[in-house]
């Protein structure tokens, strides 16, 4: 079976590979009833990442949302199709320049450690979600104050209007742990939440396996079949499908390149386009790698990499091909750049020489070793004369380590969600991905246009903001990714619009 929205054909099948053999003590999936019913078994997912932590300061989406959205209820939630819905917060509405959202609070629900949630932990929340340093800090970066209006109403008060907001608040932004808890030290192993399962210390060893048991007094049992939640980390792809296969799990985060054998195997698929893949080539002032600063230079790096026989070759085929950082589903994809930058190295050493690097230049590069490109990158690269050297960096870290401003250009997968928060946490001065702080007042001006506006003069702004990204080559994009994830034919999965694997509500078992 296979749930696959607009997916291109794959152009080869690998061979499979032997039995991985998993860590001893990993327990297999029970049975359960039907979707909506009340479940008596266990889900079992496998995941490649470790938790990275429960502190709500710190907490990421992305793989790891698996580990802390059983714990931590949000304040609004977004469905399949992008609707955001109530949550924590029953309403939501704002004033008329979109300053101020005002949230009407979900009465009666309690934190495991017994305190109450209230608009007094809404304000707790944000503000330590802001003075925090944890990538997702900018979701609330926008917002000046909270206002505790009454126990069941807070204002969030904006410096300005910020167009993804409302979408942050589905996510990390939107996460409450007790006011109390996210105070201690302990918050980051012992997570205290709301949400629909607890963190089982007994059974949890981090980098290994994480156990969570059903919340009793979750107000919203009902969208939660499963009583209990176990998460397996598996880094290892071939032993994550080899864990589905066996039976040993319920759901992977897979990829294209093992979709087909998994499909094969009675498993079920699910594709999502949602990662945009590729290079920041972030050093914009030359900083560190004084050529990025030449946009001629940035632009020979887009015609020098084989971005459709990447997109081919190691992604096969599951994906689109793409110059832009944003989704082609936002009122920001211009869809006329799609082709701006066709494999060409004869242009790309044609413009290095007339930037004045006729004889390439040298860069220092992060090997994360999950990325197959690395090496193809490489050798294009050099093919134009730019040499790159790959200097190890532990994959748990990669994240903090290309922010750090040590690296002038960089791999990354970056989901695309709300064309919005793609722009704020990518482009603008202190955005977690613009590590260098790059800007011009050309491009500054096109953001405060888009800001200010709303409908049709919105949707011409951001795409002014993407044609300048992409005509000034602030990126190396190749492709749109189709996130897969694949289940055993006992669950089914509704894919999350705008993270990389679902979240623990999209579960329920099948008929």
């Amino acid at each position: 079976m296979k749930n696959s929205p607009g997916r291109s054909p794959v152009l080869a099948v690998i061979s499979a590979l032997a039995v991985a053999v998993l860590a001893a003590g990993c327990t297999g999936a029970s049975e359960s009833t039907g979707p909506g019913g009340t479940a008596s078994g266990t889900l079992t997912l496998a995941v490649a990442l470790d938790s990275g932590g429960f502190d709500p300061a710190l907490l990421q989406n992305g793989n790891q949302a698996q580990f802390w959205t059983p714990v931590y209820d949000t304040l609004l939630r977004m469905e399949s199709d992008t609707t955001i819905v109530p949550n924590l917060a029953e309403s939501f509405e704002y004033n008329a320049d979109q300053t101020v959202l005002t949230l009407g609070l979900r009465e009666g629900v309690t934190f495991t450690d017994g305190s109450p949630f209230n608009a007094d932990a809404v304000k707790a929340n944000i503000e330590h979600l802001k003075a925090g340093a944890g990538q997702n800090a900018v979701m609330v970066s926008s917002v000046d104050e909270v206002v505790v209006v009454d126990d069941s109403t807070a204002e969030l008060h904006l410096n300005a209007a910020n167009p993804a907001m409302l979408t942050y608040l589905t996510l990390v932004a939107g996460a409450m742990g007790s006011p109390e808890a996210i105070l201690n030290p302990e918050i980051a192993t012992e997570p205290v939440g709301s949400g629909p399962y607890t963190l089982d210390l007994t059974r949890t060893e981090p980098g290994v396996q994480f156990t969570y048991v059903r919340n009793a007094d979750y107000w919203d049992t009902g969208s939660f079949p499963y009583d209990e939640l176990k998460l397996l980390v598996i880094s290892d792809l071939t032993a994550r499908l080899n864990a589905l296969r066996s039976g040993q799990v319920q759901g992977i985060v897979a990829e294209g390149s093992v979709a087909a054998e998994a499909e094969s195997a009675g498993l079920t698929v699910y594709e999502t386009p949602l990662n945009r893949v590729g290079l920041y080539l972030a050093d914009r002032d030359g900083s560190v790698v004084p050529a990025l600063a030449d946009p001629l230079v940035r632009q020979a790096i887009n015609y020098a990499v084989d971005a459709q026989g990447i997109l081919d070759g190691i992604q096969l085929g599951y994906g689109s091909r793409s110059t832009q950082i944003f989704n082609p589903n936002s009122e920001a994809f211009v869809s006329n750049l799609t082709e701006a930058y066709p494999f060409d190295p004869k242009k790309a050493r044609d413009l290095l020489a007339e930037a004045g690097y006729a004889d390439g230049f040298d860069v220092l590069m992060p090997d994360n070793t999950t990325t197959k490109a690395n090496p193809i990158v490489q050798q294009q690269l050099a093919d134009v004369g730019i040499r790159v050297t790959y200097e190890k960096v532990d994959s748990t870290n990669y994240v903090a380590e290309v922010q750090s401003g040590k690296y002038g250009m960089f791999w990354m997968a970056n989901s695309t969600a709300d064309s919005w928060w793609d722009m704020t946490k990518q482009v603008p001065v202190g955005a977690p991905w613009n590590p260098f702080d790059s800007t011009t007042p050309e491009l500054q001006g096109l953001i405060d246009d888009a800001q200010g506006s709303t409908g049709e003069a919105y949707s011409t702004a951001m795409q002014a903001i993407s044609t300048y990204l992409v005509d000034n080559a602030w990126f190396d994009i190749w492709y749109l990714e189709n996130v897969v994830y694949a289940t055993s034919v006992d669950v089914v999965v509704t894919p999350n619009p705008i993270n990389l694997v679902p979240f623990i509500r999209d579960f329920a078992p099948a008929d």
